[in-house]
């Protein structure tokens, strides 16, 4: 993807865990649009436009703000929101347990 934007995102948020190797160690809950339109290049120079949603549009937002300098820290609303790699793990263990 070459110069990628959202061109649209939806009004209905979510937020989910997000981590990240420039913040080893810690998750956070961010929120996110749930859909979004896109445009971007491919490297033959063809436009793409294509709508995602869900995880795909969660992870095109994330690494799109990795262009603009950001980081998911930079969009968590509260510390709160933020918990140990460790920590997490718990969390996401419990949510699985029968």
């Amino acid at each position: 993807m070459i110069n990628p934007e959202m061109t649209w995102a939806s009004s209905d948020r979510e937020k989910d865990w997000e981590g990240c190797l420039t913040v080893p160690g810690i998750r956070g809950l961010v929120p996110r649009h749930r859909a979004i339109r896109v445009r971007y290049h491919t490297r033959n120079g063809a436009l793409i436009e294509t709508e995602y949603e869900g995880f795909l549009a969660r992870v095109f937002q994330h690494e799109v703000d990795h262009l603009d300098g950001l980081v998911f820290l930079d969009r968590v609303e509260s510390t709160e929101d933020l918990v140990t790699e460790n920590e997490w793990k718990k969390i996401i263990a419990q949510r699985h347990q029968p």
